[in-house]
Protein backbone atom coordinates (compact mmCIF):
# COMPACT_ATOMS: atom_id res chain seq x y z
CA UNK A 1 0.00 0.00 0.00
CA UNK A 2 2.90 1.96 0.76
CA UNK A 3 4.15 1.35 -2.94
CA UNK A 4 1.21 2.50 -4.63
CA UNK A 5 0.30 5.36 -2.33
CA UNK A 6 3.85 6.75 -3.09
CA UNK A 7 3.15 6.38 -6.96
CA UNK A 8 0.17 7.93 -7.08
CA UNK A 9 1.70 11.12 -5.01
CA UNK A 10 4.33 11.17 -7.42
CA UNK A 11 1.71 11.29 -10.22
CA UNK A 12 3.14 8.48 -11.89
CA UNK A 13 3.18 4.38 -11.70
CA UNK A 14 5.66 2.41 -9.61
CA UNK A 15 9.06 1.92 -10.69
CA UNK A 16 10.13 -1.83 -11.26
CA UNK A 17 12.20 -1.08 -7.65
CA UNK A 18 9.06 -0.30 -6.05
CA UNK A 19 6.81 -3.14 -7.13
CA UNK A 20 7.46 -5.86 -4.61
CA UNK A 21 8.07 -9.07 -6.47
CA UNK A 22 10.69 -6.96 -8.71
CA UNK A 23 12.09 -5.79 -5.23
CA UNK A 24 12.08 -9.26 -4.00
CA UNK A 25 14.13 -10.17 -7.23
CA UNK A 26 17.01 -7.27 -6.65
CA UNK A 27 17.48 -8.52 -3.15
CA UNK A 28 17.85 -12.38 -4.76
CA UNK A 29 20.50 -10.30 -6.88
CA UNK A 30 22.15 -8.73 -4.19
CA UNK A 31 22.58 -11.69 -2.48
CA UNK A 32 24.00 -14.01 -5.41
CA UNK A 33 26.87 -10.87 -6.24
CA UNK A 34 27.84 -11.94 -2.36
CA UNK A 35 28.62 -15.47 -3.49
CA UNK A 36 31.88 -16.77 -4.79
CA UNK A 37 32.45 -16.59 -8.50
CA UNK A 38 34.63 -18.70 -10.89
CA UNK A 39 38.22 -16.49 -9.78
CA UNK A 40 37.09 -16.84 -6.23
CA UNK A 41 36.45 -20.63 -6.43
CA UNK A 42 39.89 -21.11 -8.60
CA UNK A 43 41.77 -18.88 -5.92
CA UNK A 44 40.68 -21.04 -3.36
CA UNK A 45 41.90 -24.35 -5.11
CA UNK A 46 45.34 -22.65 -5.47
CA UNK A 47 45.26 -21.07 -1.88
CA UNK A 48 44.48 -24.85 -0.48
CA UNK A 49 46.96 -26.60 -2.72
CA UNK A 50 50.14 -24.45 -2.94
CA UNK A 51 51.65 -24.90 0.88
CA UNK A 52 54.57 -24.87 2.41
CA UNK A 53 55.37 -28.41 1.29
CA UNK A 54 56.36 -27.69 -2.38
CA UNK A 55 58.64 -25.02 -0.46
CA UNK A 56 60.52 -28.10 0.92
CA UNK A 57 59.79 -31.48 -1.75
CA UNK A 58 60.70 -28.84 -4.71
CA UNK A 59 64.21 -29.08 -3.70
CA UNK A 60 64.58 -32.35 -2.45
CA UNK A 61 62.96 -33.89 -5.90
CA UNK A 62 65.44 -32.12 -7.97
CA UNK A 63 68.29 -33.17 -5.98
CA UNK A 64 66.65 -36.95 -6.93
CA UNK A 65 65.92 -36.32 -10.19
CA UNK A 66 67.38 -32.96 -11.95
CA UNK A 67 65.76 -32.34 -14.62
CA UNK A 68 63.70 -34.61 -14.85
CA UNK A 69 61.39 -32.52 -12.31
CA UNK A 70 59.47 -31.12 -15.83
CA UNK A 71 58.25 -34.13 -16.60
CA UNK A 72 57.57 -35.58 -13.12
CA UNK A 73 55.39 -32.15 -13.09
CA UNK A 74 53.83 -33.33 -15.78
CA UNK A 75 53.22 -36.97 -14.76
CA UNK A 76 51.99 -35.47 -11.61
CA UNK A 77 49.37 -33.18 -13.09
CA UNK A 78 47.52 -35.91 -15.42
CA UNK A 79 47.27 -37.91 -11.84
CA UNK A 80 46.43 -35.51 -9.69
CA UNK A 81 43.58 -34.50 -12.49
CA UNK A 82 42.45 -38.23 -12.49
CA UNK A 83 41.84 -38.18 -9.12
CA UNK A 84 39.41 -35.54 -9.16
CA UNK A 85 37.53 -36.93 -11.91
CA UNK A 86 35.28 -38.59 -9.47
CA UNK A 87 34.34 -35.18 -8.02
CA UNK A 88 34.50 -32.74 -11.00
CA UNK A 89 31.98 -35.22 -11.92
CA UNK A 90 29.71 -35.10 -8.92
CA UNK A 91 29.94 -31.14 -8.85
CA UNK A 92 28.64 -30.70 -12.44
CA UNK A 93 25.60 -32.94 -11.42
CA UNK A 94 24.73 -32.02 -8.07
CA UNK A 95 26.39 -29.63 -6.12
CA UNK A 96 25.55 -29.24 -2.62
CA UNK A 97 27.66 -27.81 0.64
CA UNK A 98 29.31 -30.86 2.31
CA UNK A 99 28.54 -32.77 -0.66
CA UNK A 100 31.56 -35.73 0.64
CA UNK A 101 28.72 -36.15 3.67
CA UNK A 102 25.57 -36.01 1.55
CA UNK A 103 26.61 -37.76 -1.77
CA UNK A 104 27.46 -41.17 0.23
CA UNK A 105 25.10 -40.63 2.35
CA UNK A 106 22.38 -40.05 -0.02
CA UNK A 107 23.85 -42.38 -3.27
CA UNK A 108 25.34 -44.88 -1.31
CA UNK A 109 24.28 -45.77 2.24
CA UNK A 110 24.04 -43.79 5.02
CA UNK A 111 26.29 -45.85 6.99
CA UNK A 112 29.08 -44.40 4.92
CA UNK A 113 28.13 -41.10 5.22
CA UNK A 114 28.28 -41.67 9.14
CA UNK A 115 31.62 -42.54 8.78
CA UNK A 116 32.31 -39.31 6.30
CA UNK A 117 31.07 -37.17 9.15
CA UNK A 118 33.55 -39.32 11.78
CA UNK A 119 36.73 -38.68 10.29
CA UNK A 120 36.07 -35.29 9.09
CA UNK A 121 35.87 -34.63 12.95
CA UNK A 122 40.03 -35.14 12.82
CA UNK A 123 40.10 -32.58 10.58
CA UNK A 124 41.18 -29.74 13.20
CA UNK A 125 44.20 -31.83 13.39
CA UNK A 126 45.42 -30.86 10.02
CA UNK A 127 44.67 -26.92 10.86
CA UNK A 128 46.56 -27.16 14.00
CA UNK A 129 49.76 -28.51 11.85
CA UNK A 130 49.06 -25.37 9.57
CA UNK A 131 49.09 -23.36 13.25
CA UNK A 132 52.01 -24.90 14.26
CA UNK A 133 53.72 -24.03 10.47
CA UNK A 134 53.18 -20.76 10.81
CA UNK A 135 54.70 -20.56 13.91
CA UNK A 136 57.82 -22.28 12.84
CA UNK A 137 57.84 -19.63 10.14
CA UNK A 138 56.98 -16.58 11.77
CA UNK A 139 59.89 -17.21 15.21
CA UNK A 140 61.88 -17.84 11.59
CA UNK A 141 61.41 -14.32 10.28
CA UNK A 142 61.65 -12.71 14.14
CA UNK A 143 63.96 -14.86 16.39
CA UNK A 144 63.34 -12.71 19.08
CA UNK A 145 59.88 -14.53 19.29
CA UNK A 146 61.09 -17.87 19.83
CA UNK A 147 59.94 -18.42 23.28
CA UNK A 148 56.32 -17.42 21.83
CA UNK A 149 56.17 -19.81 18.72
CA UNK A 150 53.05 -21.57 20.59
CA UNK A 151 51.34 -18.24 21.26
CA UNK A 152 51.54 -17.26 18.39
CA UNK A 153 50.30 -20.59 16.21
CA UNK A 154 46.78 -19.78 18.92
CA UNK A 155 46.90 -16.08 17.95
CA UNK A 156 46.63 -16.47 14.47
CA UNK A 157 43.59 -19.32 14.87
CA UNK A 158 41.90 -17.11 16.97
CA UNK A 159 42.36 -14.30 13.87
CA UNK A 160 41.33 -17.13 11.38
CA UNK A 161 38.19 -17.48 13.25
CA UNK A 162 36.86 -14.04 13.51
CA UNK A 163 37.57 -13.37 9.65
CA UNK A 164 35.40 -16.89 9.54
CA UNK A 165 32.64 -16.04 11.73
CA UNK A 166 32.05 -13.02 8.87
CA UNK A 167 31.10 -16.09 6.12
CA UNK A 168 32.37 -17.71 3.29
CA UNK A 169 32.66 -14.90 1.27
CA UNK A 170 34.35 -12.78 3.22
CA UNK A 171 36.74 -15.66 4.65
CA UNK A 172 37.74 -16.49 0.53
CA UNK A 173 37.65 -12.88 0.21
CA UNK A 174 40.29 -11.87 2.42
CA UNK A 175 42.40 -15.83 1.12
CA UNK A 176 42.37 -14.85 -2.09
CA UNK A 177 44.01 -11.67 -1.41
CA UNK A 178 46.97 -13.58 0.36
CA UNK A 179 46.86 -16.06 -2.82
CA UNK A 180 47.96 -13.14 -4.90
CA UNK A 181 50.55 -12.33 -2.70
CA UNK A 182 52.07 -15.49 -2.90
CA UNK A 183 51.56 -15.85 -6.34
CA UNK A 184 53.15 -12.61 -6.89
CA UNK A 185 56.10 -14.09 -4.74
CA UNK A 186 56.40 -17.47 -6.67
CA UNK A 187 56.50 -14.92 -9.76
CA UNK A 188 59.56 -13.20 -8.96
CA UNK A 189 61.02 -16.16 -8.24
CA UNK A 190 60.55 -16.97 -12.01
CA UNK A 191 60.78 -14.15 -13.71
CA UNK A 192 63.61 -12.56 -11.77
CA UNK A 193 65.28 -15.45 -11.95
CA UNK A 194 64.74 -16.97 -15.97
CA UNK A 195 67.61 -13.87 -17.35
CA UNK A 196 69.66 -15.63 -14.83
CA UNK A 197 69.68 -19.54 -15.90
CA UNK A 198 72.66 -21.13 -17.24
CA UNK A 199 71.60 -22.81 -20.47
CA UNK A 200 74.18 -25.29 -20.50
CA UNK A 201 72.62 -26.75 -17.10
CA UNK A 202 69.24 -26.83 -19.07
CA UNK A 203 68.72 -28.42 -22.63
CA UNK A 204 65.74 -30.49 -24.13
CA UNK A 205 67.25 -33.30 -24.25
CA UNK A 206 68.01 -33.21 -20.74
CA UNK A 207 64.36 -32.02 -20.10
CA UNK A 208 62.37 -34.80 -22.09
CA UNK A 209 65.35 -37.43 -21.37
CA UNK A 210 66.64 -36.58 -17.74
CA UNK A 211 67.62 -40.63 -17.42
CA UNK A 212 66.50 -41.57 -14.06
CA UNK A 213 65.08 -44.63 -12.88
CA UNK A 214 61.71 -45.45 -13.09
CA UNK A 215 61.43 -45.75 -9.88
CA UNK A 216 63.14 -42.74 -8.96
CA UNK A 217 60.81 -40.85 -11.21
CA UNK A 218 57.67 -42.51 -9.61
CA UNK A 219 58.69 -42.09 -6.25
CA UNK A 220 59.18 -38.27 -7.31
CA UNK A 221 55.54 -38.11 -8.67
CA UNK A 222 54.67 -39.40 -5.43
CA UNK A 223 55.60 -36.37 -3.11
CA UNK A 224 54.87 -34.00 -6.07
CA UNK A 225 51.13 -35.66 -5.91
CA UNK A 226 50.70 -34.03 -2.18
CA UNK A 227 51.85 -30.84 -3.38
CA UNK A 228 49.21 -30.94 -5.81
CA UNK A 229 46.22 -31.71 -3.51
CA UNK A 230 43.64 -30.23 -1.95
CA UNK A 231 41.93 -28.33 -4.52
CA UNK A 232 38.84 -30.08 -3.77
CA UNK A 233 37.60 -28.39 -0.57
CA UNK A 234 36.29 -25.27 -2.93
CA UNK A 235 33.36 -28.28 -4.01
CA UNK A 236 32.08 -28.01 -0.06
CA UNK A 237 30.75 -24.54 -0.12
CA UNK A 238 28.79 -24.90 -2.99
CA UNK A 239 26.00 -22.96 -1.78
CA UNK A 240 27.83 -20.12 -1.53
CA UNK A 241 29.51 -20.86 -5.19
CA UNK A 242 27.80 -18.58 -8.18
CA UNK A 243 26.31 -21.00 -11.05
CA UNK A 244 28.27 -23.92 -8.87
CA UNK A 245 27.59 -26.31 -11.64
CA UNK A 246 29.90 -24.69 -14.13
CA UNK A 247 32.49 -22.62 -11.30
CA UNK A 248 33.19 -25.70 -9.00
CA UNK A 249 34.06 -27.99 -12.21
CA UNK A 250 36.09 -25.69 -13.57
CA UNK A 251 37.57 -24.37 -10.41
CA UNK A 252 38.29 -28.20 -9.84
CA UNK A 253 40.30 -28.58 -13.18
CA UNK A 254 42.13 -24.91 -13.43
CA UNK A 255 43.62 -24.99 -9.88
CA UNK A 256 45.56 -27.98 -10.02
CA UNK A 257 46.94 -27.20 -13.84
CA UNK A 258 47.30 -23.61 -13.27
CA UNK A 259 49.76 -24.27 -9.93
CA UNK A 260 51.59 -27.26 -12.16
CA UNK A 261 52.52 -24.86 -14.64
CA UNK A 262 53.66 -22.32 -11.82
CA UNK A 263 55.49 -25.34 -10.12
CA UNK A 264 57.29 -26.40 -13.71
CA UNK A 265 58.34 -22.54 -14.40
CA UNK A 266 59.89 -22.63 -10.74
CA UNK A 267 61.47 -25.93 -11.03
CA UNK A 268 63.01 -24.75 -14.33
CA UNK A 269 64.76 -21.46 -12.79
CA UNK A 270 65.62 -24.11 -9.52
CA UNK A 271 68.00 -25.68 -11.80
CA UNK A 272 68.95 -23.35 -14.11
CA UNK A 273 70.07 -21.01 -11.08
CA UNK A 274 71.31 -23.67 -9.11
CA UNK A 275 74.24 -23.14 -7.04
CA UNK A 276 76.84 -26.11 -7.14
CA UNK A 277 76.79 -28.79 -4.71
CA UNK A 278 73.39 -30.35 -2.64
CA UNK A 279 70.50 -27.97 -3.12
CA UNK A 280 68.75 -27.17 0.25
CA UNK A 281 66.44 -24.43 0.02
CA UNK A 282 64.93 -22.55 -2.76
CA UNK A 283 65.96 -18.87 -0.91
CA UNK A 284 69.45 -20.36 -1.27
CA UNK A 285 69.03 -20.35 -5.07
CA UNK A 286 67.29 -17.02 -4.55
CA UNK A 287 69.72 -15.43 -3.28
CA UNK A 288 71.52 -15.86 -6.37
CA UNK A 289 69.35 -13.41 -8.42
CA UNK A 290 66.86 -11.98 -6.23
CA UNK A 291 67.70 -8.43 -4.53
CA UNK A 292 67.77 -8.60 -0.76
CA UNK A 293 64.32 -6.99 -0.45
CA UNK A 294 62.63 -9.43 -2.93
CA UNK A 295 64.12 -12.43 -1.08
CA UNK A 296 62.91 -11.29 1.98
CA UNK A 297 59.33 -10.78 0.48
CA UNK A 298 59.89 -14.51 -1.28
CA UNK A 299 60.26 -16.00 1.96
CA UNK A 300 57.44 -14.21 3.56
CA UNK A 301 54.79 -14.13 0.54
CA UNK A 302 56.05 -17.61 -0.56
CA UNK A 303 56.26 -20.64 2.49
CA UNK A 304 54.39 -18.13 5.46
CA UNK A 305 50.92 -17.04 2.90
CA UNK A 306 51.49 -20.71 1.47
CA UNK A 307 50.45 -22.36 5.37
CA UNK A 308 47.78 -19.54 5.34
CA UNK A 309 46.19 -19.89 2.35
CA UNK A 310 46.28 -23.73 2.85
CA UNK A 311 44.26 -23.11 6.17
CA UNK A 312 41.52 -21.28 5.03
CA UNK A 313 40.07 -23.96 2.62
CA UNK A 314 40.27 -26.53 5.45
CA UNK A 315 38.60 -24.31 7.70
CA UNK A 316 35.79 -23.55 5.66
CA UNK A 317 35.87 -28.04 4.10
CA UNK A 318 35.70 -28.71 8.10
CA UNK A 319 32.90 -26.68 9.18
CA UNK A 320 30.48 -27.40 5.38
CA UNK A 321 30.55 -30.89 6.40
CA UNK A 322 29.62 -30.73 9.71
CA UNK A 323 27.07 -28.55 8.54
CA UNK A 324 25.70 -30.91 6.13
CA UNK A 325 25.64 -33.31 8.88
CA UNK A 326 23.98 -31.08 10.93
CA UNK A 327 21.27 -30.19 8.85
CA UNK A 328 20.16 -34.28 8.70
CA UNK A 329 20.11 -34.67 12.13
CA UNK A 330 23.15 -36.08 12.83
CA UNK A 331 23.99 -33.67 15.42
CA UNK A 332 21.50 -31.53 17.66
CA UNK A 333 19.60 -28.63 16.41
CA UNK A 334 21.65 -25.90 17.93
CA UNK A 335 24.86 -27.67 16.57
CA UNK A 336 23.65 -26.53 12.91
CA UNK A 337 22.05 -22.76 13.65
CA UNK A 338 23.69 -20.53 11.79
CA UNK A 339 24.47 -16.53 11.86
CA UNK A 340 23.30 -14.13 10.13
CA UNK A 341 26.89 -14.45 7.81
CA UNK A 342 25.23 -18.12 7.01
CA UNK A 343 28.27 -19.12 9.58
CA UNK A 344 27.10 -21.94 12.59
CA UNK A 345 29.08 -20.55 15.64
CA UNK A 346 28.60 -23.97 17.42
CA UNK A 347 30.33 -25.85 14.33
CA UNK A 348 33.09 -22.83 13.85
CA UNK A 349 33.97 -22.91 17.39
CA UNK A 350 34.52 -26.48 17.92
CA UNK A 351 36.50 -26.97 14.74
CA UNK A 352 38.97 -23.85 15.80
CA UNK A 353 38.86 -24.81 19.85
CA UNK A 354 40.16 -28.57 19.12
CA UNK A 355 42.74 -27.19 16.26
CA UNK A 356 43.44 -24.57 19.57
CA UNK A 357 43.77 -27.50 22.15
CA UNK A 358 45.71 -29.48 19.76
CA UNK A 359 48.22 -26.66 18.96
CA UNK A 360 48.48 -25.96 23.17
CA UNK A 361 48.71 -29.54 24.57
CA UNK A 362 51.89 -29.95 22.19
CA UNK A 363 49.84 -33.52 20.98
CA UNK A 364 51.74 -36.03 18.98
CA UNK A 365 51.15 -34.95 15.36
CA UNK A 366 52.52 -38.07 14.01
CA UNK A 367 50.46 -40.11 15.58
CA UNK A 368 47.40 -38.22 14.55
CA UNK A 369 48.01 -37.35 11.13
CA UNK A 370 48.92 -40.99 10.74
CA UNK A 371 45.15 -41.73 12.13
CA UNK A 372 43.83 -38.81 9.89
CA UNK A 373 45.57 -39.87 6.63
CA UNK A 374 44.67 -43.24 6.91
CA UNK A 375 40.52 -42.71 7.90
CA UNK A 376 40.78 -40.02 4.83
CA UNK A 377 42.33 -42.76 2.94
CA UNK A 378 38.97 -44.73 3.58
CA UNK A 379 37.01 -41.88 2.85
CA UNK A 380 38.28 -41.53 -0.63
CA UNK A 381 37.37 -44.97 -1.41
CA UNK A 382 34.01 -44.14 -1.02
CA UNK A 383 33.91 -41.43 -3.06
CA UNK A 384 35.57 -42.39 -6.18
CA UNK A 385 32.34 -44.74 -5.59
CA UNK A 386 29.65 -41.66 -6.32
CA UNK A 387 29.86 -41.54 -10.27
CA UNK A 388 28.74 -45.09 -10.12
CA UNK A 389 25.64 -44.24 -8.14
CA UNK A 390 25.03 -41.04 -9.43
CA UNK A 391 24.39 -42.15 -13.34
CA UNK A 392 21.87 -44.32 -11.64
CA UNK A 393 19.75 -42.34 -9.16
CA UNK A 394 19.77 -39.51 -11.52
CA UNK A 395 19.98 -40.27 -15.20
CA UNK A 396 18.82 -37.06 -16.65
CA UNK A 397 20.84 -34.43 -14.50
CA UNK A 398 23.56 -36.50 -15.65
CA UNK A 399 22.62 -35.70 -19.54
CA UNK A 400 22.56 -32.32 -18.67
CA UNK A 401 25.86 -32.03 -16.88
CA UNK A 402 28.63 -29.62 -17.46
CA UNK A 403 31.16 -31.85 -17.43
CA UNK A 404 31.12 -33.08 -20.87
CA UNK A 405 32.91 -36.76 -20.75
CA UNK A 406 32.01 -39.82 -22.10
CA UNK A 407 30.63 -42.21 -19.11
CA UNK A 408 32.59 -44.76 -19.82
CA UNK A 409 35.65 -42.72 -19.01
CA UNK A 410 34.41 -41.17 -15.66
CA UNK A 411 33.54 -44.97 -14.81
CA UNK A 412 37.54 -45.89 -15.72
CA UNK A 413 39.02 -42.74 -14.03
CA UNK A 414 37.04 -43.18 -10.78
CA UNK A 415 38.09 -47.05 -10.81
CA UNK A 416 41.29 -46.07 -11.24
CA UNK A 417 41.37 -43.79 -8.38
CA UNK A 418 39.28 -46.38 -6.38
CA UNK A 419 42.22 -48.99 -6.42
CA UNK A 420 44.99 -46.36 -5.33
CA UNK A 421 43.00 -44.86 -2.51
CA UNK A 422 42.76 -48.90 -1.40
CA UNK A 423 46.49 -49.29 -1.84
CA UNK A 424 47.30 -46.66 0.25
CA UNK A 425 44.76 -47.37 3.05
CA UNK A 426 46.02 -51.27 2.99
CA UNK A 427 49.99 -49.47 3.11
CA UNK A 428 49.38 -47.61 6.15
CA UNK A 429 47.31 -50.38 8.00
CA UNK A 430 50.64 -52.36 7.56
CA UNK A 431 52.62 -49.32 8.99
CA UNK A 432 49.91 -48.93 11.97
CA UNK A 433 51.39 -49.98 15.53
CA UNK A 434 49.08 -50.79 18.29
CA UNK A 435 49.28 -47.42 20.01
CA UNK A 436 47.23 -46.12 16.37
CA UNK A 437 45.31 -48.91 16.58
CA UNK A 438 43.77 -48.49 19.88
CA UNK A 439 43.40 -44.73 19.15
CA UNK A 440 41.06 -45.83 15.94
CA UNK A 441 39.30 -48.40 17.98
CA UNK A 442 38.53 -45.59 20.84
CA UNK A 443 37.71 -42.81 18.61
CA UNK A 444 35.36 -45.66 16.42
CA UNK A 445 33.70 -46.71 20.09
CA UNK A 446 32.97 -43.54 21.08
CA UNK A 447 31.03 -42.45 18.18
CA UNK A 448 29.28 -45.09 17.82
CA UNK A 449 27.91 -45.55 21.07
CA UNK A 450 26.83 -41.64 20.34
CA UNK A 451 25.06 -42.54 17.18
CA UNK A 452 23.44 -45.18 18.95
CA UNK A 453 22.40 -43.19 22.16
CA UNK A 454 21.37 -40.23 18.95
CA UNK A 455 19.19 -42.74 17.23
CA UNK A 456 17.70 -43.59 20.53
CA UNK A 457 16.86 -40.75 21.41
CA UNK A 458 15.03 -39.62 18.21
CA UNK A 459 13.55 -42.56 18.39
CA UNK A 460 12.15 -41.30 21.66
CA UNK A 461 10.44 -38.46 19.41
CA UNK A 462 8.80 -40.24 16.73
CA UNK A 463 12.00 -40.13 14.24
CA UNK A 464 13.69 -42.13 12.69
CA UNK A 465 17.16 -41.17 11.58
CA UNK A 466 18.44 -43.75 9.65
CA UNK A 467 15.17 -43.87 7.29
CA UNK A 468 15.65 -39.68 7.13
CA UNK A 469 19.09 -40.29 6.16
CA UNK A 470 17.92 -42.56 3.53
CA UNK A 471 15.36 -40.04 1.69
CA UNK A 472 16.56 -38.29 -1.71
CA UNK A 473 18.64 -34.76 -1.16
CA UNK A 474 15.65 -32.50 -2.22
CA UNK A 475 17.24 -29.99 -4.49
CA UNK A 476 18.61 -32.84 -6.76
CA UNK A 477 15.19 -34.18 -6.89
CA UNK A 478 14.47 -31.02 -8.20
CA UNK A 479 16.99 -30.82 -10.14
CA UNK A 480 16.37 -34.67 -12.07
CA UNK A 481 12.80 -33.36 -12.44
CA UNK A 482 13.84 -30.24 -14.63
CA UNK A 483 15.82 -32.00 -16.51
CA UNK A 484 13.78 -34.80 -17.17
CA UNK A 485 11.11 -32.25 -18.38
CA UNK A 486 14.16 -31.26 -20.60
CA UNK A 487 14.43 -34.47 -22.14
CA UNK A 488 10.90 -35.77 -22.40
CA UNK A 489 10.03 -32.09 -24.25
CA UNK A 490 12.88 -32.70 -26.92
Amino acid sequence: RKIKRTARNAGRNPTEDQIPGRTRRKNVETNTKKKIGLLGCIGTGIGAIIGSGIFGSLPTVINDIGTGIVLALLATIVYTLAKTIPNVYLSSVAPASGSFFIAPTKLIHPAVGVFMAAQNLLQPVLISVFAVLFGDYFVALFPALEGYKTLISIVILLIYTGIAWQGNHTFAFVNNIMVVVLMVAMGCYIFVGMPSIDTSRLTLGEIFNPGVKLTSFAAAVGVLASSLSGGSAVSQIADDVKNPNRNIPLALLLSPTIVAFIYIGMGVVTIGCMPAGELTTLSEVGKTFLPSGLLTFFIVGGPLFGVLTSMVPVIMLTCAQIQAAADNDLFPAFVGKKNKNGVSPVILCFVMLFSICCVATGSSFGVLMTVFSFVNALSDIALCLVPFFLKKKYPHACNHSTFKMAIGLVYALSAFAFVVAAYLAYAMISTLGMTVWLMILGAVVLFVIYILIRISYLKKHGRDLIAELKQPYEPWEIRERECKAMDEGK
